[in-house]
């Protein structure tokens, strides 16, 4: 048996993903019952996914409500539900954390001294970034948050020098940041590709007489107001766009735009950003370059999922996936503003859009079997 725990509640944005490592653990172990413990609603969205791609032989445990907020009640709170999910997982093959975060981050650590029998895999996602030092910086002057990431990375720390554990993240570009992690962190780090489930039977976008940009702007993106600056940039030089375009922004108001619409799917179910995406030709994931370094972005794998290429700003996350031909990255407003310019009115030069589905497909079976290889490494 092996054990797959959520224990992040409340929301449904990780359930891609996590049905990806579901399903990819279920290609490397064909054999092995996998339980999947999560809550209600996650179970749901997981569930169909998988059960498109035949992927059958998945049980599913709810657990309760999770706190999320730290505070020592909500973490005393979430102690018993813990305690009672690992009972459950201690015969396992190995257990999958498949989101570590703050909140949770001690009696995570505390469960895997416990249960030194069992093989760990503690997944981290955005949370990670804010151990670096352009990141942590901002926390110095709030000390509930400072407290906060203090006691996360004590954690974490602790967790590297247990002999059970392997922390996994979804970037190599770690290895670049050797001098602003701990030893014990950095020799610890195991890299998957963020998994997903992927098809590939998508279709082009329907023929348009209008070139659909859409941004998905998470708090990464609209803190720092780049999408803003992108829409801005390109309304100033509309005299030199020969073709209409909006930028579709779904599920977050940045304010009233020239060529902007909006798309407000309130429930943020994973249908709605399917249909979303499938409503745009390209995406724009406008992350700032302190962004998603130790981390990947979810939003460029609904894009490639979807086959739909991407506009992206400097964060180095998407290295790999321009590498392959997925999308057009540039370093500055200006620059990417020109790109999109060039796109918009060469959309009817004809090739270049099927030349990027293609790339992205070969892209979605390389990253597919790099971690069916990477997950019989890490857990053996």
């Amino acid at each position: 048996m092996i054990a797959i725990i959520e224990t992040i509640t409340g929301g449904i944005s990780h359930e891609a993903f996590n049905a990806g490592m579901l399903y990819q653990l279920h290609n490397v172990y064909p054999n092995e019952e996998i339980i999947y413990f999560c809550e209600k609603e996650q179970a749901k969205c997981v569930k169909r996914i998988l059960d498109i791609h035949g992927c059958k032989n998945i049980r599913f445990s709810q657990i309760n409500r999770i706190y999320v907020e730290c505070t020592n009640e909500n973490i005393e709170g979430n102690k018993q539900e813990y305690i009672r999910i690992f009972k459950k997982c201690q015969h396992a093959k190995f257990v999958v954390i498949l989101t570590m975060d703050t909140v949770n981050s001690g009696l995570v650590k505390n469960l895997m001294k416990k249960f030194y029998h069992l093989k760990f895999g503690v997944c981290i996602h955005g949370c990670i970034e804010n151990i670096l030092p352009q990141n942590e910086a901002k926390f110095c002057k709030n000390h509930q948050k400072k407290r906060e990431l203090d006691y996360f990375k004590k954690n974490l720390d602790d967790m590297t020098k247990l002999p059970n554990c392997n922390i996994i993240l979804y970037s190599d570009v770690y290895k670049k940041y050797k001098n602003c992690i701990s030893q014990s962190l950095y020799e610890n780090i195991k890299v998957l590709n963020l998994p997903y489930v992927f098809t590939y039977d998508k279709k082009e976008p329907a023929k348009s007489n209008i070139f659909r940009i859409g941004i998905m702007p998470s708090s990464a993106a609209a803190e720092d107001k780049n999408c803003i600056k992108i829409i801005q940039y390109m309304n100033k030089q509309k005299n030199r766009i020969f073709y209409p375009y909006k930028f579709l922004i779904f599920n977050y108001n940045i304010g009233c735009y020239e060529n902007v619409n909006y798309i407000n799917k309130p429930g943020k179910k994973r249908s709605d950003i399917e249909y979303f995406m499938k409503l745009c030709d390209w995406i724009l994931i406008p992350y700032d370059k302190s962004k998603y370094i130790l981390s990947s972005s979810g939003v460029m794998f609904d894009s490639i999922e979807e086959e739909r290429p991407f506009f992206a700003l400097d964060s180095k996350c998407f290295k790999k996936a321009i590498e392959a031909g997925c999308g057009i990255r540039e370093t500055t407003i200006d620059a990417l503003g020109e790109r999109i310019i060039e796109e918009i009115n060469g959309q009817d030069s004809g090739g270049g859009y099927s030349q990027y589905s293609k790339n992205i497909r070969n892209y979605k079976k390389r990253i597919e079997k790099e971690n069916l290889k990477g997950l019989e490494e890490i857990f053996g």
